[in-house]
């Protein structure tokens, strides 16, 4: 297993491709009318539109409901499609 990237701490940055989404709903599940402006909060399976990347996705073969952290997984363990890979990672970072 490859090791991640040591963290910086003067600059706070940890360069590794590593995402780390923390929940199961619960801020939906707690917030049913969404936020403060009355949007709706997101969850993991919301990611592929929070990013636009929806289209992206089933251009690729992906089923419009496809798992967003198996679609990931096989992307990055595969080698298959590296520029949607890049696409989203590059979505994510920004």
């Amino acid at each position: 297993m490859p090791a991640l990237p040591v963290f910086d701490p003067t600059t706070q940055i940890n360069q590794s491709s590593h995402v780390v989404l923390l929940g199961a709903g619960a801020s939906r599940a707690a917030f049913p009318n969404g936020d403060a402006n009355g949007r709706r909060l997101p969850v993991l399976l919301d990611l592929p539109d929070c990013l636009g990347l929806r289209d992206a996705l089933r251009a690729a073969g992906f089923a419009s409901d496809a798992n967003f952290e198996q679609v990931y997984d096989e992307l990055a363990t595969s080698g298959r499609n590296s520029s949607l890979k890049a696409e989203i990672e590059s979505k994510v970072r920004s």
